[in-house]
């Protein structure tokens, strides 16, 4: 089950009232530039849509999984390795709660999975996608159905370096697994803790822990 008290991202402009997805609150350049504030992108529209739909079908995209109960957030910056446009965290709900965050990665079994969103431009999403292993188990790029087509030609680069391909129908709700690579361990632990810190943060506290 996702844990639906993740905070109070709604914004009634833009956003219908759903499973809010929390994001961390950070200092970044273009967030500051005159008239961003408040102004909400295609591909921001985009990536709410996504993080909602992933929400609520994250169970039956990992079928057979364990891992059922799960926290997720959204634009979690990494140091050196770029900021995820979501990062979900999923564990098993018998696992024994833990005191600390050291505690929950060094015990939980969980997976970390790191996800980049794109509506035209696969490549760049490929290469940012790429960067997010340090940090997490498993890294997916996203993309709606008529840009995924075109990635899905290469296909096997998408196989050899690693990287998951999904693609993710804004006007059904639909989302389409053509590759989710295996969860190997992340690059940098160092990074991925801090992955972590960030998530658990945005999500107010919303992993097992104490």
């Amino acid at each position: 089950m996702v844990r639906n008290h993740l905070g109070n991202f709604t914004d009634p402009k833009y956003i219908p009232a759903m499973l809010p997805v929390p994001k961390l609150k950070f200092s970044e350049p273009r967030h500051n530039l005159p008239g961003r504030k408040g102004v909400a992108t295609a591909e921001d529209r985009f990536t709410i849509a996504f993080a909602r739909a992933y929400s609520e079908k994250a169970v039956s995209l990992h079928a057979g999984s364990l891992k059922t109960e799960m926290a997720v957030a959204r634009e979690i910056p990494v140091p050196g390795f770029g900021i995820a446009d979501l990062l979900a965290v999923s564990w098993n709900p018998d696992a024994s709660g833990a005191a600390t965050l050291d505690e929950f990665v060094d015990g939980s079994g969980f997976t970390s999975r790191a996800f980049e969103v794109k509506l035209d431009d696969w490549k760049s999403g490929l290469s940012q996608a790429t960067r997010y292993r340090f940090f997490a188990h498993q890294s997916i790029l996203v993309l709606p159905p008529a840009t995924c087509e075109r990635a899905l030609v290469f296909i096997d680069t998408f196989t050899k370096v690693r990287i998951g391909l999904w693609s993710f129908d804004a006007a059904t709700g639909r989302i389409t697994a053509f590759h989710t690579p295996r969860a190997l361990a992340p690059k940098s632990p160092r990074s991925h803790r801090v992955a972590l810190e960030k998530m658990n943060r945005a999500a107010r506290q919303a992993l097992p822990i104490g």
